[in-house]
């Protein structure tokens, strides 16, 4: 389960970065340069945060009281 958060974390920085490069070199167009910048950034910010909360994160157990 964690790989698999640290993949999905890892391919949400690559498509950011793939798309904030692929708005910087092409010339689409106001609206649609601007979307792939804006989503670019946040697909890199948002991947770094999961990437680290999945690296950071612990087995949580829960004990409960036997009543």
């Amino acid at each position: 389960m964690r790989q698999k958060r640290i993949l999905t974390a890892i391919l949400l920085i690559a498509t950011g970065w793939f798309l904030n490069a692929w708005a910087w070199t092409t010339s689409l167009g106001h609206p649609y340069n601007t979307i792939m910048l804006v989503a670019g950034i946040g697909g890199i910010i948002a991947g770094i945060i999961f990437l680290i909360r999945a690296l950071t994160d612990k087995v949580h157990t829960h004990n409960k009281r036997h009543e």
